[in-house]
């Protein structure tokens, strides 16, 4: 029964698709792809598939991981052609590696993803005068943020431990382009978006927090992962 592990990316014109439908979406190629997914056992029997992560609507990516396991043996460029041959224009696999079952989870082995972000200016600020805002910010001893948890109470969160930087990119017609990377501890992290929302509460408010901002996975960092040959 082997369990494939692979990479995929999701380009701009699925961009809107949730992660539900991914799930339905890769669900179904498999059928198509005529590959032998094995189903969990139960009342409501599933797909043995997963993702290292649950991605957000809007967001793009050249690097997402996802697992399923299946019956019979194949090689795994076949595995790779055959899905790309049935999945939508805006997915595709990239390659693919079978690991043990000794093999921790996706969502276990995160460590980091790297984000470039575009988002708009409210301030008239130079590249000068932003970057050291920034260093400002992250020379922090602490970065508070309300968040809710689980049962939907709001709570203070010390969200600096999961931001490993903030680099700038280039500041043209009011918009910003970053470079953001974030570390997951006990596979939790904390969004982008979120991080320039404090951003915005802890120095002055400098960036636009709204549906045109623009958020690419660069790539999506595992620990001890069967890609690593």
């Amino acid at each position: 029964m082997p369990r494939i592990q692979y990479q995929f990316k999701r380009d701009e014109r699925l961009r809107f698709l949730s992660h539900l439908d991914q799930q339905r979406l890769f669900a179904r190629a498999f059928r198509r792809a005529g590959l032998d997914v094995l189903y969990s056992q139960g009342f409501n029997p599933h797909p043995k598939m997963s993702f290292a992560l649950a991605m957000s609507v809007g967001l793009t990516s050249a690097c997402e991981y996802g697992e399923v396991v299946i019956g019979s043996d194949i090689e795994l460029s076949d595995f790779i052609k055959n899905l790309n041959a049935v999945l939508p224009a805006g997915l595709e696999v990239v390659r693919a590696c079978i690991c043990d079952d000794q093999q921790k989870s996706l969502s276990a082995i995160l460590e980091k993803s790297c984000y470039q972000v575009q988002v708009k200016l409210i301030s008239d600020l130079d590249k000068s005068q932003l970057k050291t805002l920034i260093a400002h910010f992250l020379n922090q001893d602490h970065i508070e943020m309300e968040k809710r948890n689980k049962r939907g109470k709001k709570v203070i969160q010390d969200i600096k431990p999961y931001i490993e930087s903030i680099a700038l990119g280039q500041i043209t017609d009011k918009k910003a382009l970053l470079e953001i990377n974030v570390l997951y501890h006990d596979q939790k992290t904390v969004k982008p978006e979120l991080i320039l929302s404090s951003f915005n509460d802890c120095e002055i408010e400098v960036f636009l927090i709204d549906s045109t901002i623009r958020i690419h996975r660069q790539d999506l960092i595992l620990r001890d992962n069967c890609f690593d040959f």
